[in-house]
């Protein structure tokens, strides 16, 4: 079985915050109530004996939400202890966790430092920008906490990386964000773009298009170019860099099948993606069927060869193999024949820097 990591939903949908754009509320995934929806230890164990039975290079598990920190530490003290006891001899374990940071106490703090997990912070910029869509329960503003939770983490240890969504609160401020997070002393960043419509396709308030998109990566880039390419770790565009050296697709966007990682739910129910985890996407539960069924079954190969079915345009393009018609997600009319929402800006942007990445590429070669 190839290689796959895990995305765990502990808390599954429920959140402290109220973001204005985040997709995963209405993603059904609420309709228990709050004190259910939390993995049992039963469920944690199952989800961890059932990972640990397949055979990885990496096992890598990255805890996300939803709001993660609300299970609170002593869940991810029973996470390390069962890993420790159930992981094979010699196995690499990596742990991730996604959160908003307004919630990070001294306690998990430091198990997660001592445990080596990598936390991915969410940080849109500025506090003007940031607070445009990511408010409290109440409405209010999150900034002063986030970069507070931040602090809190690097001052035990934790490695931090900033985990920007690109809305229409900051798509037009590039060189601002970055910026802002590198003074942050956030020297890891990952950018994503908002691609949010109603059920009439109409793009909702906070998203992009593709212009916005390509034009907002294109300027960060010259700016990183210039004066910052050996300091500071961009995803988006290492991951490019890794495509031209090693073949490689380090982002599942890149990938030309859609089989990566799954997503596993606070019950164990699981499902091939993040932006797909409606009834009619689920796998299957791990308390009765194991991770090899679920990926050698007919609906998860069918979800995975969507990613195949690009238009002619895709066929015909030169980035083709830097995109694979990109995700799922951001193709309208059921991913079927037309190209994704952001094509034009992820061709813009290719057509810009393609030659300077060809150069990088070549350096980091030895050419």
């Amino acid at each position: 079985m190839d290689n796959f990591s895990l995305l765990l939903k502990p808390a599954s949908a429920d959140c402290n915050l109220r973001c204005r754009y985040c997709f995963y509320d209405d993603s059904g995934q609420r309709s228990a109530a709050p004190q259910q929806r939390r993995m049992s230890q039963a469920t944690l164990q199952c989800v961890l004996q059932r990972y640990f039975a397949t055979t990885q290079e990496i096992y890598s598990m990255t805890w996300q939400g939803g709001e993660p920190t609300l299970m609170g530490t002593d869940f991810y003290q029973r996470v390390t202890d069962w890993q420790k006891r159930l992981a094979p001899q010699g196995a690499r374990v990596v742990n991730c966790l996604q959160t908003n940071a307004t919630a990070v106490t001294p306690e998990l703090a430091d198990h997660l430092a001592h445990y080596r997990f990598l936390v991915g912070a969410s940080l849109d910029g500025p506090a003007p920008v940031h607070d445009r869509f990511r408010k409290t329960r109440a409405g209010r503003p999150t900034h002063t906490r986030v970069v507070k939770g931040i602090r809190l983490l690097k001052n035990h240890g934790v490695p931090v990386n900033a985990v920007c969504l690109v809305s229409a609160a900051n798509v037009r401020r590039p060189e601002d964000v970055y910026r802002y997070l590198t003074r942050q002393g956030l020297t890891h960043l990952q950018f994503i773009p908002c691609v949010e419509h109603d059920d009439q396709g109409k793009p909702l308030p906070w998203s992009i298009t593709g212009t916005q998109w390509g034009a907002f990566l294109r300027r960060v880039f010259a700016l990183w170019d210039t004066r910052d390419k050996r300091r500071v770790s961009v995803r988006n565009f290492e991951s490019v860099l890794a495509r031209l050296v090693t073949g490689e697709a380090v982002q599942c966007h890149m990938h030309h099948r859609c089989n990566q990682y799954l997503v596993v739910e606070y019950n164990g129910d699981v499902y091939p993606c993040d932006f797909f985890v409606g009834p009619e996407y689920c796998l299957g539960n791990l308390h009765d069927t194991s991770f090899e069924a679920m990926r050698t079954s007919e609906q998860y190969a069918r979800f995975a060869a969507q990613k195949q079915a690009w238009p002619e345009t895709c066929a015909q393009c030169a980035y083709l193999e830097l995109c694979f018609g990109d995700c799922l997600k951001c193709r309208p009319t059921n991913h079927r024949g037309a190209p994704s929402l952001l094509c034009d800006g992820w061709r813009d942007f290719y057509a810009a820097t393609l030659p300077r990445f060809k150069q990088l590429a070549a350096s980091l070669n030895g050419k």
